[in-house]
Order: structure tokens, then C-alpha cells, then sequence
């Protein structure tokens, strides 16, 4: 009775569907296992872009500032060639004030100071080339007019003109003596009544 070929298959398909479970499992195990390589594979190359990124940062860092100190060091001239480039600049500045009243003397105090070498090198040691202008300017305008000088005046002798009058002389008080301008002061006071 039992060796009806009904009864015969069923233990041949369990058979069967207990390998094949047992595969399925495997292979279900074996991908559960490789997706979690993957992913850690993953998270690894994750981790290593952003230390290349991070590395990439830095080397940008590195390489804009030597640019900077680069064109730094390129901007920067020699001393020479800076105070020929301020005496330009300041005998430019000079040259767009030539018609004020005071500009010679002005002018004058300039070149003294144009033509010294040491005085012309602290200038540029001070100021920037972008502070020059209004500098040169403020120096400009603090200087102030000379004194004058009476020292080496002339004294000219009073002549013994007399001046254009529209009545005779005659007329009024009689003048001093016109050699000495001292009693003719005088003379005038007294008639005002000072």
C-alpha cells in the first residue's frame, strides 16, 4: 500500500523542498553577507573622501598663501624704484599747484628734500604708496608762507618831491622839513590834534 507512486513522491518533494529551503538560506545568508560588505566597504571610502577632501582643503590653503606671499613679494620694489616713484609723484603734485601765490616758496622746501636722498627714503619708509598723495598733500598746505625779511632792505632817501596837490602850498600850515620824515610825522600829528 505504501508503495503507491503517490506516496512515493511526497518524501522525494520534501526531500527536495528541504534542499532547496537550505540553498535558499545559504544564498539569502550569503547576500545579507555581502550587503553588509558593501556597506562597510562603503562607510570605508566614505571616511577616505573626506580625509582626501580635508587634504585638498588644506593643500588650497597652502597654495593660496604662497600666491599671496608670491605676488606679496612681486608687489614689493626695490627701495630705488620707490623714491624715484615718490619724487615722480610729488613733483606731479607740485606741478598741478604751480599757480598759487605761495608756490615757489612752497615749491622751494619740496626740492630741498627731493634732492636728500635719506629724507626721500623715510618717506617711503613711512607712507604706502596709496597714503602718498594725500601725505605729499598735508605737507603742501602746512607749510606756511616765509617770513619776510627786512634784514638786507634797502633804506632810499626820501626826495624832496612834493605831491600833486589841488590847492597851492601857501594855503595852511607851512610844511616841515621834508629831510626829515620824523618832524613831517609830527607835523601831521599836530595838525589832526592828536
Amino acid at each position: 500500500m505504501d508503495s503507491s507512486p503517490e506516496n512515493n513522491n511526497k518524501p522525494n518533494e520534501e526531500a527536495s523542498g528541504d534542499i532547496k529551503s537550505k540553498r535558499g538560506c545559504e544564498r539569502i545568508q550569503k547576500i545579507i553577507n555581502e550587503k553588509r560588505d558593501l556597506e562597510k566597504q562603503v562607510e570605508d571610502l566614505q571616511v577616505t573622501v573626506v580625509s582626501l577632501q580635508d587634504a585638498l582643503h588644506k593643500y588650497e590653503i597652502e597654495s593660496q598663501f604662497v600666491d599671496n606671499a608670491m605676488s606679496v613679494s612681486n608687489k614689493q620694489k626695490k627701495p630705488a624704484e620707490l623714491v624715484l616713484e615718490a619724487k615722480h609723484q610729488i613733483i606731479k603734485y607740485l606741478n598741478s599747484r604751480e599757480d598759487e601765490v605761495d608756490h615757489s616758496a612752497k615749491a622751494q622746501c619740496f626740492y630741498k628734500y627731493l634732492t636728500d636722498p635719506f629724507y626721500m627714503q623715510v618717506f617711503v619708509q613711512t607712507n604706502k604708496p596709496e597714503q602718498w598723495q594725500s601725505t605729499i598733500e598735508s605737507i603742501y598746505n602746512s607749510i606756511g608762507m616765509p617770513e619776510p625779511s627786512f634784514a638786507n632792505a634797502k633804506i632810499t632817501p626820501l626826495q624832496t618831491l612834493q605831491p600833486i596837490r589841488a590847492r597851492t602850498s601857501t594855503l595852511g600850515a607851512p610844511l616841515a622839513s621834508s629831510e626829515n620824515p620824523m618832524d613831517r610825522i609830527a607835523q601831521h600829528l599836530g595838525n589832526m590834534g592828536i
